[in-house]
């Protein structure tokens, strides 16, 4: 069929609905003005019109109207491209049936009449096959459903199925039919015209497309025919061209609209502009000028003009000369750039190209599109690969660049028929391994993420210039080393090669197209070659060792091999750490308290462990043995459970039970009880991730254990001891009577204890120093079943002996009881060898596989260094040791014979680094900062790998390292990131810690009790456990560091939010939000340990200080400078110590500059009356202010689209916005807009149909009027129940039809489904829409905006709230700005906040602070960073959505600040992640923070010349670059 006739013709079985050309802007524009809408139409030939409308957009575009009961309509666009591809766009409008399904198939001509299906590939997302002959598609609760079908598709038939009522709706029985027709290649279709990406500003590289729907377009025609290329009289050279001048004409046309000011226009205004366009161009043309020289001034890639007459068809014969007119749809096109020089033509094989097809790039364009992505980077190299019309990739192209800045630049271009992903990592050598990128790269488009080991994947965009080609650009600080990849589909069906290896990226080319395979192929066989010589020098050894009389070991031997010691030089090697993935150590489990521990307590466990004591008080070996039973018990009860394991075995370990009740038990039964416990822990620790933190913390308090000869020799050592030092009496002798009894754990510290005796020449306080600060006093001492009483005593002739055989005795009692020992721990995984001790001598074998030289070595440089008192070089080998141990101390990790003693080994490093740091603390200030930076970084690591759920941690460890790096080159804003860092880990840290108190303290005081455990030992219990966390020594390390981070940012020690002077009484508190509903009699400053950031200040309060970091712009700083409150944030724990002891104090607060805080004491008679102190009754009655909300009327309209909005009706919010049309630079967008406006709500709750609501609200509202607002619970409990009962409020028919009307005329989609409460008649998206309309209703009655209305003395009933609707923006940053800097009142300078994701992170309750800055409006291009982010987590929306704001009248009145009052809700909740700056641009790239910074500052200023005040902005930056403002409101 011609493409270009679009007859249509109805068979039997099925309609054939008409194919008419139909303008979008065209229906949208007959919404607007209520005209009808399509309808169906009898089978007629397509309009001559199709011809013209393809050759300017490239594609056929047809829409049809099929009318559905209830007064719906099918809604279907048509658009078909040059390639023949047919793109078909269901919508049911207004609205589609919930569960509204497409049954439908294709008819292939060419096949059979009958219904077809298509390739699984092409089918929309959810489809079914029905019995193999149809498909089934469901219909997205939001937007439309997109069919993509392939030329060979004549025609598709189908009936829908409402799936929630079984009903089917069909054409009277028969299927609806949309005819397609064939390929429009010869309707002479073009390519569109292609267009630039308008950018912030003009001097900025930040991309950002326009809106969506443009702010003033010129309104879509209506009734003009499009122009006849035949009709434009002139030159032969214009007549040839005719087809391909429409790419000129609509760019001029565009131009003078722009010229002109972007005006609304009417249609005849409209023609003119197009046809004085069209007479320009000709007229030009005609007296000479030519088309290149055209293209060139108007901006047209060279030759496009010339390529789109020759592609299109024929022109139809000339009719009479008509006035040219735009073609459909026209809105003016942004002009594009020119097009850089050509480069050289591409080398693709002549034979196996593909057939030039209408609309398709040349290689000339894709080399074009090339050089404009490189952005003025060298070309090294470039490739061109023809992969074949069969594969899912067909063609791609391949450039090597260098920037300027000396980054490798990789640009891959794939022309492809789906969406695809590039695959890739770093790389150091033709086949080697796969990498982590290094710091420092970026990707165009942004959207990059981790795989979950070295890879990350990159989504190739589709250029709208280039048809069907994607593109993906990687820029990273490559010297030598290389990038790889490889292109999977967005499905991963297919994996594209580079002909069966991956591709590379090197500086050098001949590096690029190494044959990888040859090189792999020759390391195998040199590691066949290698494995097979260490294999025969194994076994050579192996028969060495035999021949050297091996020691066969009685009973319970270890190895019947001698252990020989391997030397390590005197002083330790300085190692050199891997470049380690991080993203590998991510654990997503095993957090403790997040798997049912926290705030729980298991019973059954408590109840077991407390009725077992009495048996567990005979001995260690009865304990332990116990606990072996118990453990698969507490397992069953969960996390709970084993903390309740946890808890008695620290018990235990603080003395708090007893270990031994006059049981005689030989050392190895103990040790072999201890092993039985700990292999069953091990395993535990491997096989289950949600319990690794509850697991190790049991393991930390046990020792290792062990079976054999390990036990006994406790046992028989001391007697040699003893024997070969002359000493059998005295407190020698009633030790060895205790260890020969029933050794404990006690046994280790008194075995110190005697060596650093003997070293301090037998000076005795040396000796219970030692004991005393292990929890051993003499009293416990001479508790023991076998008592020690005595104190020692040595001659000078003993100390050499007892030196050397202590040492060697307490490696013996370390290897059973001190399983957190790291030189034991070391021993025990390494291998080692004791002499005999009675015929018996320990061979303690290696780990295989652990015990590698690289392990001995790193080991002897913890050691070593730590010895040394050299603790960066020794934490460096410690934790370079514990990600050795990685791969067996994961969750799920490999599996190893001695697991155990890896676990204990790990466990022992972890305790290591916490001994090093306290140790060295003192020292902190005097080293180099780079040093205690790279200290700071191992002490996170190290607790990185010791909690479960860390991804907050590893980003903070991520975001650490890049600080050292920019430290180490001399960056700029070092010390400023990482306070921020510091910041975003001290949260982290707090959130760490209360974990802890809430999953162990339950337990601990539900079985202490029962235990006869110290009651203080109780009430600190979970503090001490935190403190034996590696969390502990981090915390001291940021301590140390927080000050010289503020020094040498300019910081100071406090922050000022609210520049106030305050004098008042302090009283501490710890949450404000604890004291909301109080009043203050006398002037009162608040210390507040927690601030979140929307809560109100009570009455009465002059100053508020706190630790917390709430943004500048947070609700609560807005609110405390409009109230003149002091508001300041102080860092110096000790300053914050100082405050609270103050408490009761009257003090004058004067604030000295941004960063300091002058406090003296005051005579408390000098303070006067407290602001707002005569609200003594804190009901909603109170002291008028002096301000006035003004009560509203219904004015009769339950919704109108922006046009119609005035102050009558919709608040300062919805106004301000529609000011700014027309008036601001086209790079500012202003999103679409509808709003409820003021009483929509009382006539809704005035239908009968609400009339029980409003009963019971009624009631409510009386009850609040008398209730005592001091009752926090009650006051609480009663405004839930005023928004539960307006929520339950039902729509009516007015203002449903009034909605959609108002959506309609402003292109909002209607959401699916009924509007309405679910459960009352709502359902699908339209259920989210009206509770978040409902909602933000409700939040009327929110605490904060009853206390503020309550405080200022306002009628709270006289508050009426608009609600403003409005698309949501898929916001990559959100920002908030003051064009006043409201921290020093300094009118010529703009104060901004940005976070990551949408703004509700800034302005709501989220802790850390966003990226702050200033800049000067006389140089608005260069902002300065006052702050970087330490948010930890960004609130992002992956779909397309609507958001309801608040827009009351009480908002924007002069005097009271009502701005963050009440609520704004999304339809679809927002999705929270955790942001990585490191990976940031915002953050890790400084070029591109300084043009999204002056960006900002740019728009920022533009509105507030536009409004001629200062503002109060929010807005975003989209994923696309677009830039958004969504709210502004005068600044106050």
């Amino acid at each position: 069929m011609n493409a270009g006739s679009g007859a249509l013709a109805a068979r039997s079985g099925a309609t054939a609905w008409s194919r008419r050309v139909v303008d979008p802007a065209l229906r949208d524009a007959s919404r607007r003005t209520g005209s009808a809408r399509p309808s169906v139409a009898p089978s007629r030939a397509r309009r001559n019109a199709v011809t013209v409308r393809a050759a300017i957009l490239g594609e056929v575009t047809d829409m049809i109207g099929i009318p559905l009961p209830e007064g719906r309509q099918l809604i279907a666009t048509v658009k078909t491209n040059p390639q023949g591809v047919h793109t078909i766009s269901l919508q049911c409008e207004p609205n589609a049936p919930l569960g509204l399904l497409l049954h439908w198939g294709v008819i292939r001509s060419a096949v059979s009449q009958d219904w077809q299906l298509l390739p699984p590939e092409l089918n929309p997302p959810g489809t079914v096959v029905y019995k193999q002959k149809a498909l089934q598609s469901p219909f997205p609760a939001f937007g439309a459903l997109q069919l993509v079908l392939d030329p060979g598709v004549d025609a598709v038939e189908f009936c829908l199925k409402v799936e929630t009522t079984g009903d089917w709706i069909n054409d009277h029985g028969r299927n609806f039919r949309i005819e397609l027709g064939g390929s429009p290649a010869g309707a002479g279709a073009a390519p569109r015209a292609p267009t630039t990406s308008k950018s912030f500003a003009p001097e900025y590289t930040l991309d950002v497309r326009m809106p969506p729907t443009p702010e003033s377009p010129p309104p879509a025609p209506s009734h003009a025919a499009p122009p006849q290329h035949a009709a434009i009289r002139g030159s032969s050279a214009v007549n040839e061209l005719a087809a391909g001048l429409d790419v000129l004409f609509g760019v001029a046309a565009y131009l003078r609209w722009e010229q002109m000011g972007k005006p609304r226009v009417d249609e005849d205004e409209k023609h003119r502009i197009y046809s004085d366009a069209v007479d320009h161009i000709t007229q030009r043309l005609n007296s000479g000028e030519s088309v290149e020289a055209l293209e060139t001034e108007f901006g047209v890639p060279p030759g496009l003009v010339r390529q789109t007459a020759a592609l299109a068809a024929p022109p139809a014969a000339a009719p009479a000369q008509a006035k040219p007119t735009p073609p459909p749809g026209f809105t003016p096109p942004a002009p594009p750039k020119a097009a850089p020089a050509p480069a050289p033509s591409y080398g693709y094989d002549a034979a196996a190209a593909p057939a030039p097809v209408v609309g398709e790039a040349t290689p000339m364009d894709i080399a074009n599109l090339c050089e404009a992505r490189a952005n003025g980077a060298q070309l090294l190299w470039r490739r061109e690969l023809n992969l074949g019309q069969a594969n899912a990739v067909k063609l791609m192209v391949i450039e090597g660049r260098r920037t300027a800045q000396g980054m490798m630049q990789m640009i891959v271009f794939g022309r492809s028929d789906q969406g695809i992903v590039l695959h890739w990592a770093g790389l150091d050598e033709p086949a080697g391994e796969w990498k982590n990128p290094p710091h420092g790269w970026s990707s165009m488009p942004e959207n990059s993420w981790a795989t979950g080991g070295a890879s990350w994947e990159t989504e190739m965009e589709a250029l709208t210039t280039a048809r069907g080609w994607h593109a993906a650009t990687i820029e990273a600080p490559c010297d030598r080393d290389g990038l790889a990849f490889v292109i999977r589909t967005a499905d991963s069906a297919h994996w594209i090669k580079d002909d069966g290896q991956d591709f590379m990226c090197f500086a050098d080319e001949a590096t690029t197209l190494t044959d990888v395979r040859a090189i792999v192929k020759r390391r195998k066989e040199e590691e066949r070659a290698r494995r097979k010589a260490e294999k025969e020098e194994r076994r050579r050894r192996e028969r060495e060792q035999q021949r050297s009389s091996p020691q066969k070991l009685k009973r319970g031997g270890l190895s019947t091999t001698t252990i020989k010691e391997v030397k390590m030089p005197a002083r330790p090697e300085v190692i050199k750490r891997k470049d380690w993935n991080h993203d590998e150590i991510k654990m997503h489990q095993g957090a403790l308290g997040h798997a049912g521990a926290s705030g729980n307590v298991a019973g059954g466990s408590v109840d077991n462990i407390c009725n077992s004591e009495e048996g567990a008080t005979r001995s260690l070996m009865h304990r332990f043995n116990i606990a072996s039973d118990l453990i698969p018990q507490c397992k069953g009860e969960g996390e709970a459970g084993l903390v309740a394991m946890a808890v008695w075995f620290r018990f235990m370990a603080l003395r708090q039970l007893v270990w031994n009740n006059d049981y005689n038990i030989k050392p190895r039964e103990i040790s072999a009880a201890q092993l039985k416990c700990t292999t069953q822990l091990a395993a535990l620790h491997k096989d289950d991730p949600a319990m690794r933190d509850v697991t190790r913390f049991i393991m930390a308090t046990i020792g290792r254990g062990g079976d054999g000869d390990v036990g006994q020799r406790i046992r028989d050592e001391i007697l040699v001891v003893q024997r070969n030092n002359n000493c059998m009496g005295g407190m020698m002798e009633e030790w060895h009577q205790k260890l020969h009894n029933n050794t404990s754990p006690d046994d280790v510290p008194i075995c110190e204890a005697l060596l650093k005796f003997i070293a301090a020449d037998c000076d005795i306080s040396v000796y219970w120093d030692h004991l005393h600060a292990n929890g051993i006093t003499k009293e416990r001492m001479a508790s023991y079943d076998r008592k020690i009483c005595g104190e020692p005593s040595f001659k000078p002739d003993q100390y050499e002996g007892l030196t050397r055989d202590l040492k060697e005795y307490l490696r013996t009692l370390k290897a059973v009881h001190s399983g957190a020992d790291l030189d034991s721990a070391a021993e025990n995984v390494m291998g080692y060898h004791q002499d005999a001790c009675k015929g018996k001598e320990i061979n303690m074998p290696p780990v295989t596989e652990v015990a590698t030289d690289r392990m001995r070595t790193l080991l002897h440089s913890a050691c070593g260094f730590r010895d040394l008192g050299e603790p960066l070089h020794s934490m460096e080998g410690m934790l370079e040791a514990r990600r050795e141990l990685w791969n067996w101390t994961r969750p799920g990790g490999a599996d190893n014979s001695r697991l155990k003693d890896v676990i204990y080994l790990d466990l022992a490093l972890e305790s290591a680094v916490r001994q090093v740091v306290e140790a060295n603390l003192s020292s902190m200030a005097t080293r180099a900062p780079v040093d205690v930076l790279k200290m700071t970084g191992l002490a996170l690591e190290n607790l990185a790998l010791s909690s479960g759920g860390n991804e907050e941690l590893v980003i903070c460890l991520q975001q650490w390292q890049g600080v050292v790096g920019s430290a180490m080159n001399g960056g700029n804003d070092w010390a400023l990131q990482a306070k921020s860092v510091v910041d975003r880990v001290n949260n982290a840290l707090g959130e760490v810690s209360q974990r802890y108190i809430n999953a162990l303290q339950p337990t601990a005081h539900a079985m202490g009790g029962r235990l006869g455990v110290d009651g203080h030992v109780l009430d600190i219990f979970s503090e001490e456990v935190v403190r034996g966390t590696p969390a502990a020594p981090l915390s001291q390390m940021l301590r140390a560091l927080d000050p010289r981070l503020r020094e040498m940012s300019n910081m100071g020690s406090w922050s000022i939010v609210s520049p106030v002077e305050a004098a008042g009484v302090i009283e501490v508190i710890n949450d404000l939000k604890d004291v909301q509903n109080k009043t203050y009699s006398v002037p009162t400053v608040l210390v507040s340990r927690r601030v979140g950031g929307e809560e109100d200040i009570p009455p009465g309060v002059v100053g508020l200080i706190t630790p917390d970091m709430p943004d500048v712009l947070a609700h609560t700083s807005v609110r405390a400078r409009n109230e003149r409150v002091l508001f300041a944030t102080v860092f110096d724990a000790s300053r914050m110590s100082e405050l609270e002891g103050m408490h009761g104090q009257a003090v004058n607060c004067a604030p000295v500059g941004a960063d300091d805080l002058r406090i003296t004491s005051v005579d408390p008679s000098s303070l006067g009356a407290a602001p707002g102190a005569g609200a003594v009754n804190m009901s909603m009655s109170a002291p008028s202010s002096g301000v006035n909300i003004a009560k509203r009327e219904f004015m009769g309209r339950y919704a109108v689209p922006s046009p119609e909005f005035t102050g009558a009706i919709v608040g300062g919010k919805s106004r301000n916005l529609q000011e700014l049309r027309g008036r601001l630079p086209d790079w500012i967008n202003l999103p679409a807009q509808v709003a409820l406006p003021f009483c929509t709500f009382d006539a809704v709750l005035a239908h009968p149909n609400n009339g029980h609501i409003a009963q019971h609200l009624q009631g409510l509202r009386q009850e609040l009027e008398h209730l005592d607002f001091s009752n926090q619970v009650a006051f609480q409990d009663l405004l839930g129940r005023i928004r539960a009962c307006i929520m339950q409020m039902v729509p009516t028919p007015e203002l449903v039809d009034e909605m959609s009307r108002a959506f309609a005329a402003e292109r909002l989609p209607w959401p699916e489904g009924h509007l309405g409460p679910e459960g009352a008649g709502g359902s699908g998206a339209a259920a989210h829409a009206w509770a978040a309309v409902t909602g933000v209703w409700a939040s009327k009655y929110n605490d904060r905006a009853v206390l503020s209305c309550r405080k200022a003395g306002l009628s709270h009933e006289n508050v009426s709230m608009a609600v403003l609707c409005q698309p949501v923006v898929q916001s990559q940053y959100a920002f908030v700005l003051h064009t006043t800097n409201p921290q020093t009142g300094d009118p010529n300078e703009i104060y901004g906040e940005v976070v990551c994701g949408m703004g509700e992170a800034l302005v709501g309750n989220f802790p850390g602070r966003a990226l702050s800055f200033v800049a000067r409006k006389d140089d608005l291009t260069n902002a300065r960073v006052t702050g970087f982010p330490s948010k930890a987590n960004g609130l992002f929306t992956d779909a397309p959505t609507l958001i309801f704001r608040s827009d009351s009248n009480g908002e924007d009145l002069e005097g009271f600040a009502g701005a963050g009052l009440y609520d704004s809700i999304q339809m679809h909740e927002a999705k929270l992640r955790p942001v990585d700056y490191s990976r940031d641009p915002i953050v890790s790239d400084e070029t591109f923070r300084a043009q999204a910074l002056a960006a900002i500052a740019h728009a920022a200023n533009e509105i507030e010349q536009a409004l001629g005040s200062p503002q109060d902005i929010e807005g975003c930056i989209a994923a696309d670059g677009a830039l958004y403002v969504v709210q502004t409101r005068p600044q106050v």
